[in-house]
């Protein structure tokens, strides 16, 4: 698959996702995630080859547009010139890490990508994507320790992530859609 219809496929995912996207961020953060991660996708959908990441982040500025991007940039480079998507998106996590200064148990986005990263190395796609997954169901009882979520009662203990419900949704796309083995 190209670059080119990976973003329009996940633009598209991201409108049918939008709504929901935002309630879940509404129970820990200002409730527009997913209008966010749309309105960076339709621009990076429609901009030229190699572009694509940057487009999304500065479409959908603040530290979300950054740290998401850092991801669909290695996945841009992936589809686009065959980068290793392993070694990619273990650069974007490192980045993502240091920038966010967040770790594994900090109710984030790298709750899902660090297990993706971690399973990716030794396999496919899919097995990462299944490692996202759980590691995203697991930020329900995690108490966040960054971001706006950690000034919410409780830490949003309680409350899925939505970083990590996204993060998870664009791996998963990519994995259907025969992004990467």
């Amino acid at each position: 698959m190209s670059a080119e219809r990976y973003f329009t496929a996940l633009r598209d995912l991201a409108e049918t996702e939008r709504d929901r996207l935002n309630a879940l961020d509404a129970a820990l953060g200002d409730g527009d995630h997913g209008s966010t991660l749309l309105r960076g996708l339709t621009r990076a959908a429609g901009a030229a080859d190699g572009a694509r990441a940057k487009a999304f982040m500065r479409a959908s500025g603040g530290a979300s547009g950054t740290l998401f991007g850092l991801v669909l940039h290695e996945i841009e480079q992936h589809l686009d010139n065959g980068a290793d998507l392993a070694a990619g998106l273990a650069r974007a996590e490192a980045r993502i890490r240091d920038l966010g200064q967040v770790k594994p148990g900090d109710k984030s986005m790298v709750d899902a990508l660090s297990p993706a990263v971690a399973a990716l190395r030794g396999g496919a796609l899919a097995a990462a994507v299944t490692a996202a997954e759980q590691g995203r169901d697991a930020t329900v009882e995690m108490v966040a320790r960054r971001g706006r979520a950690q000034y919410v009662e409780g830490g949003g203990k309680g409350e899925i992530d939505p970083g990590a419900v996204s993060l998870t949704m664009i791996l998963a796309l990519l994995a259907k859609t025969g992004g990467a083995t």
